[in-house]
């Protein structure tokens, strides 16, 4: 019996109300969603991110531009970089902003800055 049976099965028996229920029942689909793997192509297009602080350190990230889709969809940006660095270098990128261009289709450079202190964050589509 697969988990949406059996939630539904502990409603039916007084186990769960249908509140609970449909918490879980969206948990399940969530987790389901992000369990399905799209295959990777090999033309697919990366997402990049290269930083430069000012105190030497380096992060160069190139991913699928999928994965980084997910990672950005599931508010899981830490996977694609250390928030600890770049706040550290207080600098604040916006997420959602970055996904918007993405859903427009931008490619080339969606973020480059550089502060006076030396540091430098560029994201591109490539």
């Amino acid at each position: 019996m697969n988990e949406k049976m059996k939630i539904l099965e502990m409603v039916e028996n007084g186990k769960l109300s249908p509140q609970e229920a449909a918490q879980l029942l969206k948990a399940v689909e969530t987790s389901e969603e992000m369990t399905q793997v799209k295959p990777y192509k090999r033309s697919s297009q990366m997402f990049k991110i290269h930083i430069i602080s000012s105190d030497g350190d380096k992060v160069n990230v190139q991913i699928p531009l999928e994965f980084a889709k997910i990672a950005m969809r599931s508010q899981k940006q830490g996977l694609l970089l250390s928030h600890a660095k770049m706040e550290k270098m207080n600098i604040d990128v916006d997420w959602d902003l970055i996904m918007q261009m993405i859903d427009d289709g931008v490619i080339g450079e969606l973020v480059n800055i550089e502060t006076s202190d030396g540091d430098v964050v560029k994201i591109t589509i490539e």
